[in-house]
């Protein structure tokens, strides 16, 4: 066997076991979003409590809330146990800036929850700023599974956290229609932007909801519409009419508040349910792909000891680039034939097989990425609009969505069009504030 020979086998195991590193950081990457997925609900249910004891001056939940703050701190304490755990040096190389960025910036919301609890509990915060504080941790937090999902490179299990992912912004969203219709109940009326907010996180969830039925599994996908048509949604969606069907302004007796919370949580509760299979089926499949790449590894090292071991003259690698198409794939290792004989063909069979693996997984992928970069557009279009047209986070969503409706185009077709328009007017020096 030439020293070239002995080359192209190290690169081509060298390819295997840097997909075996890459799964295994994959793997300890699904790990951490289990722990965020219990980190967030515990969150959720904290926020949720802490809206109905500030919506009512601190009459109800008070101490529901104070039992609920211990399940809390031991999710986040179990959230930083798994980062502390985690091999930084080797995910600096595969290009995790955005997620350590995202980590820090969660950290640093979690380090002033201890802060905004004392105030909660103060009363010195009213049910508004809670709740937005919340939702700028919780927001933090789902963008460490988002950029979890763009770093994979391993198609299945991409679709898998991208399917978690909206999953999980569609249940965030719940959260937050449960949160502000909370105080809304607890005001005794609705005034016109808390409707209209709360009209945009029924949209939201929606097409989270579309996002995460097109990736996942279909057993997953029967669990969403099993539990869709339980008492329970059914409930919940009966008071979601009643709010849809006032007025701004109509009174309403406070104490809804109670009940509205209820069922939301008991909606949201199912949805975790779901939520942890998520997870544990991500954790299952990435520890499934590192044993099958693995197995892959060792049958690569049988193949080319069975390769070494043949004396046959073949023809020359320069046949092989002249004539590719007169490599075959090669057999399994130990099986008989013109293709176990000849060791030219069968290291080129190997390579070429590998390849076109390779290049398998990068097409499946394809679908699984356009969904996250779709997200990104939007992000990005609705932060413009925030910037230069001086709206809310809420108010850029629905100028989007109801450009979207009039155009009878998808809400990512409509976000790169505004985004190409700003860019040629501010390309002109055109004033963008109007």
């Amino acid at each position: 066997m030439t020293c070239n020979t002995r080359a192209t086998e190290t690169f081509f195991l060298a390819s295997k076991r840097s997909e075996i590193a890459s799964l295994r950081q994959l793997m300890a990457s699904c790990e951490l979003v289990s722990r965020v997925s219990n980190l967030v609900h515990e969150l959720q249910r904290e926020r949720g409590l802490s809206n109905v004891f500030l919506a009512s001056k601190g009459m109800h939940y008070c101490r529901q809330r104070a039992e609920h703050i211990p399940n809390t701190i031991q999710a986040e304490a179990e959230f930083r146990y798994s980062l502390e755990h985690l091999d930084i040096e080797s995910w600096a190389r595969v290009g995790s800036a955005r997620l350590f960025n995202n980590i820090a910036y969660a950290l640093h919301g979690l380090d002033g929850l201890s802060e905004l609890r004392k105030r909660i509990g103060d009363q010195a915060l009213s049910a508004t700023e809670s709740t937005q504080a919340f939702n700028r941790l919780m927001t933090a937090l789902l963008s460490v599974i988002f950029e979890a999902a763009d770093i994979s490179d391993d198609p299945e299990i991409t679709r898998a956290l991208v399917a978690m992912f909206n999953f999980m912004q569609g249940k965030e969203y719940s959260g937050q229609e449960r949160a502000w219709a909370v105080i809304g109940f607890a005001a005794g009326g609705f005034d016109e932007p808390l409707l209209h907010r709360l009209s945009d996180l029924i949209a939201s969830q929606q097409q989270c909801f579309h996002t995460f039925e097109e990736f996942a599994q279909t057993s997953h996908i029967d669990s969403w519409h099993a539990l869709e048509k339980e008492p329970e949604t059914q409930e919940f969606q009966r008071l979601r009419q009643v709010i849809s069907r006032l007025t701004p302004g109509s009174a309403l007796p406070s104490e809804i508040s109670e009940v509205w919370y209820e069922v939301a949580t008991r909606r949201i509760d199912r949805m975790q349910q779901l939520e942890r299979q998520l997870s544990d089926a991500l954790l299952q499949l990435s520890q499934q792909r590192v044993r099958q790449a693995n197995k892959e590894l060792k049958k690569h090292h049988d193949s080319l000891q069975l390769i070494a071991s043949l004396h046959e003259p073949g023809p020359s690698p320069l046949t092989t680039l002249l004539d590719p198409e007169h490599a075959p794939i090669p057999t399994e290792a130990g099986s008989s034939g013109a293709a176990g004989s000849d060791w030219v063909h069968s290291l080129y069979g190997l390579v070429k097989q590998q390849a076109e693996g390779l290049k398998q997984m990068h097409d499946e992928l394809a679908a699984a990425r356009q969904a996250l970069s779709d997200r990104k557009t939007l992000e990005r279009a609705k932060g413009l609009l925030m910037q230069y047209q001086g709206l809310s986070e809420e108010q850029a969503y629905r100028k989007l969505q109801q450009s979207s409706m009039a155009q009878n185009r998808s809400l990512a077709d409509v976000a790169r069009k505004l985004i190409d328009d700003i860019d040629q007017l501010r390309g002109k020096g055109s004033d963008l504030r109007r």
